[in-house]
């Protein structure tokens, strides 16, 4: 039934949750399944304008925090789970592979991605690993996956 299926993963409980229902539609359709994690951040900046008051007016100063090691970070860490989402994957059921995206927020590449490669499915997690406040404020990648991607969803709990 699905050809293609893409799954959002940040390894998360519900995630891996969503890894298992693809195993099965793998196993029962022999699908093409992609795996995706994206490291765009929406609070990591390049730069941190740090406030200053001075007599009269307020000045912005550039912090010297080196992000190209945050980035690092980011990039060993999104590797790790998508290493660990593939290794849900054996037996060879369908082709497989994985996808690291660091220049676009997850629900921005789903809904690009499901339009331009044609996916019939994208699968992902309830919940990531973010914060309530995120969540309230800019609303679920779920949330926004439902609503903006070009092919069926599934939100798994």
């Amino acid at each position: 039934m699905y050809e293609k299926i893409l799954l959002a993963t940040d390894g998360s409980d519900d995630a891996l949750r969503a890894a298992g229902r693809v195993i099965e539609f793998q196993k029962k359709w022999n699908s093409e399944v992609v795996i995706f994690h994206s490291v765009k951040h929406p609070s990591l900046m390049e730069k941190i304008k740090i406030a200053s008051q001075l007599p009269s007016t307020a000045h912005y100063i550039d912090s010297a925090v080196d992000y190209t090691k945050i980035k690092v970070e980011y990039r060993d860490a999104a590797n790790k789970v998508l290493s660990e989402t593939e290794r849900m994957f054996t037996g060879g059921f369908g082709t497989l592979e994985t996808r690291l995206i660091e220049d676009e927020n997850p629900e921005d590449y789903i809904e690009r991605i499901t339009e331009e490669e044609s996916f019939d499915l994208v699968v992902l997690g309830c919940k990531g690993e973010h914060s309530k406040l995120k969540t309230i404020f800019l609303g679920s990648v779920a949330t926004k996956a439902l609503n903006n991607a070009a092919c069926d969803v599934l939100v798994v709990r």
